[in-house]
């Protein structure tokens, strides 16, 4: 199975504040996001780490609420055991632990001051959380006395608002203002990502005290292949070779650009098939609508949702090879998966793929569809 990991982010103080908010909303989900589960490994590690003097913050609709250690750890376990593939944690176990932190979410609990104090970094990692309700820090920490360490999984919502809903790209910008209203570090999850950010952190004219990059490391443990679904395993019987795309569909996932060429395979002959793995995101009308009512497509293009580890395993090392188009990416977490596996990749050029790519990665535009268009058929025919 895979697992990521992080190496520990520099802390200098004894006592740690993570913000679990993105992890309890998404304790029911069968398959979690690249954010999650780096989300999750920082969390598990300062769980390692610091022990009692790990406390575990949420902030949602209910207010802020510093949430007892014992439930903090649990969300974070059992998170981890579900995704590693143990059935016995969804749903059953995720409902019981929804009734056992809600009442704490939902009572207007005095926040605990002796948490919030200079021998404190507050730990972000998702994107979420406590900055993102407005005033949420100054209520919290009124003197901006904890210390602060943000992770940084990309800049897109700010360079790239074109492929986001409208209101991501300002809710994105107050949340890293928000943050930076007294001094912290930035950890970034690529060298890509960490020389946008300076950059970005020098024209608002942060006070941040250092810079970090932090690459996430994917572990991957062969396990013998167990029963899959009977779509997935109709997908897997069926001997004619096949392509991946593996990630939520959104625009700037550019899935619009392979859609075409298999449309336009399809109505010269037969082509190879394409697996699309991932949820359906926004703003993606034109996509939906291909998958959903192109009739070339048919037969040859298949679309699938809320597999397990263990499923997407199975999938992808049968693939021709992993199809990765992207305009933008903070790092790419299915390239590290295809890796691990052993399978060949086609990628965009894009300079954070440059830095994680193994050895064979094949680079092209991701406007260049006929070049997309030949190394996929050279590909089909070996």
């Amino acid at each position: 199975m895979y697992r990521l990991f992080v190496d520990p982010l520099t802390i200098r103080t004894p006592r740690v504040l993570f913000d679990i908010s993105r992890l309890y909303r998404n304790r029911g989900r069968r398959f979690g996001t690249g954010v999650d589960r780096i989300d999750l490994a920082i969390g598990l590690d300062l769980l390692a780490r610091f022990g009692k003097d790990c406390h575990f913050l949420h902030a949602g609709i209910h207010g802020i609420v510093l949430l007892p250690q014992a439930l903090g750890a649990k969300i974070l376990l059992d998170l981890d055991r579900a995704w590693r593939g143990d059935a016995r944690a969804l749903p059953a176990g995720q409902r019981a632990l929804s009734l056992a932190v809600l009442p704490f979410l939902r009572r207007a609990l005095p926040i605990d001051r002796s948490v919030v104090t200079g021998e404190t970094t507050y730990v972000v990692a998702s994107h979420s959380g406590l900055a993102k309700l407005r005033g949420g820090l100054r209520r919290l920490d009124p003197q901006a006395r904890m210390a602060r360490l943000v992770y940084v999984h990309d800049l897109i919502p700010l360079e790239y608002p074109e492929y986001q809903r409208p209101e991501t790209a300002p809710a994105f910008d107050r949340y890293l203002s928000a943050l930076a209203e007294a001094p912290l570090d930035f950890v970034s999850n690529s060298r890509d990502t960490d020389r946008r950010l300076q950059a970005f952190a020098a024209r608002r004219g942060w006070p941040v005290r250092d810079f970090f990059v932090n690459i996430p490391r994917l572990e991957f443990t062969p396990e013998p292949e167990g029963p899959v679904r009977p779509p997935v395993a109709a997908f897997l019987a069926d001997r004619r070779p096949f392509f991946t795309v593996l990630g939520t569909i959104e625009p700037r996932k550019n899935h619009l650009l392979l859609l075409e060429i298999w449309r336009e395979m399809a109505l010269a002959g037969v082509p190879p098939r394409l697996l699309v793995l991932g949820k359906r995101g926004w703003e993606n009308e034109n996509i939906v609508d291909m998958l959903d009512r192109c009739d070339y497509l048919k037969g040859h293009v298949v679309e699938f949702d809320g597999l397990t580890d263990g499923e997407v395993q199975q999938l992808l090392k049968r693939s021709a090879a992993l199809l990765f188009p992207s305009f933008c990416e903070g790092l790419g977490i299915p390239l590290l998966e295809a890796a691990a596996l052993g399978v060949p990749a086609v990628v965009s050029d894009l300079p954070v793929f440059r830095e994680i790519a193994p050895e064979g990665t094949v680079f092209l535009s991701p406007l260049d569809g006929l070049g997309w268009m030949r190394e996929i058929q050279a590909r089909a025919a070996r």
